[in-house]
């Protein structure tokens, strides 16, 4: 099936089912129904076609439609701390080769 078919199906989905952070839905269940649509497609592969998909947020409940202001906060506010995580954890295998202490950070 076609990439365009693909986010056509996701927004779709997002709409009908997960429109707003408050009706925010797991991955899984838009797996799922990408899989009955016949898209032959892993929860990677999915989270690929969404991810520049302007109007896609989620939150800790799952991935959702954003609609108001409000969702697009709790949308940024969910990539913020993924980044921040992402910068720390940076850091820290900077820092461990730093000070000599690379051959026993992973073991």
């Amino acid at each position: 099936m076609s990439e365009s078919l693909l986010v056509t199906d996701i927004q779709s989905f997002l709409i009908d089912h997960a429109y707003g952070a408050a009706r925010a839905t797991p991955r899984r269940h838009l797996l799922h129904h990408l899989h009955l649509q016949g898209h032959a497609i892993d929860d990677r592969k999915m989270r690929k076609a969404y991810e520049n998909m302007g109007k896609v947020g989620s939150c800790s409940k799952g991935i959702f439609w954003i609609v108001t202001a409000e969702d697009r906060k709790i949308a940024q506010g969910q990539l913020h701390s993924h980044a921040m995580s992402e910068l720390v954890r940076e850091r820290e295998i900077r820092d461990a080769g730093a000070s000599g202490e690379q051959g026993r950070l992973f073991t």
